[in-house]
């Protein structure tokens, strides 16, 4: 009995040690290829998970390690306690499970359509399409001597903005936005700050 005992607690530090190691590598290797699987259409201009998707699995991932080692550390003595200690990991792992759909089912994609979002505490998909758009902006900052495109801000109808990072993808995703807005009469204008 001891030695499973000891046997389960060298698995949880082996496991405590996977996951706090792997919560800083996992989601920028696993997250992008499992959305690719899941949401990617066969026509798009941009597909991309939003960063802070990246970082709450991470967090995700370092709070469950810290569970299973409070876990390890803390032995209750009595059945009622160690019921509890059973409660609190199972319901950490559910959220972790459930944080981790979250982080899958957040991403973004342009397409001839428009602009596709899923919000983090969101299942479902929202739409803004290429004509709900009046105004597109492209602010340029100055970094060191050097003027650097820096964010696309979108205009809508309704009078609210969307502010996209200007990343890698969707720097080069631009000249297809270019090619939507135009079909509306919007030009993207640059703006210095």
């Amino acid at each position: 009995m001891a030695t499973a005992k000891v046997n389960r607690k060298h698995n949880q530090i082996a496991v405590i040690i996977v996951l706090f190691i792997s919560s800083f590598i996992a989601p920028f290797i696993l997250l992008f290829p499992i959305q690719e699987l899941l949401y990617r259409p066969n026509d798009y201009y941009l597909f991309e998970t939003i960063f802070k998707a990246y970082i709450i699995l991470m967090i995700a991932l370092i709070v469950m390690a810290s569970v299973l080692l409070v876990n390890i550390i803390i032995a209750p003595k009595t059945k009622k306690g160690r019921n509890i200690q059973r409660a609190i990991v199972g319901t950490s792992w559910l959220l972790v499970l459930l944080f981790l759909f979250l982080c899958i089912n957040h991403y973004q994609i342009m397409d001839e359509k428009g602009l596709h979002t899923n919000a983090f505490f969101s299942v479902q998909e929202d739409l803004t399409s290429w004509e709900e758009i009046i105004k597109a902006e492209q602010t340029n900052v100055q970094k060191d001597g050097v003027t650097k495109p820096d964010k696309l801000i979108f205009t809508l109808k309704d009078g609210s903005t969307i502010e996209q990072s200007l990343t890698a993808k969707l720097a080069k995703a631009k000249p297809f936005i270019n090619l939507e807005l135009s079909k509306n009469g919007v030009t993207i204008e640059n703006v210095y700050q």
